[in-house]
């Protein structure tokens, strides 16, 4: 059966300089890049690969995900 909405979050690695995929419910998918656009760019070619080869969904099809990117900063006083 598949999940109504895939979920993909990614976190930034400040020591690599690059946002990676931390967690995702789509089977097999690791995937890195400088910005987070770029990784969008990537996510919207590989999710539907992935899917496909997974027999997950229908590789034809659309497929809808979330793209959540989490990133920790320390904000300095004054």
């Amino acid at each position: 059966m598949n999940p109504s909405r895939y979920t993909v979050t990614c976190h930034w690695d400040e020591e690599a300089q690059v946002w990676f995929v931390a967690d995702s419910n789509v089977p097999g998918l690791a995937t890195e890049a400088a910005t987070v656009e770029e990784l969008e760019r990537k996510l919207l070619v590989m999710v539907p690969e992935l899917l496909g080869l997974n027999s997950s969904a229908d590789s034809r099809g659309d497929v809808p995900f979330e793209l959540i990117a989490r990133k920790s900063e320390l904000a300095k006083s004054a």
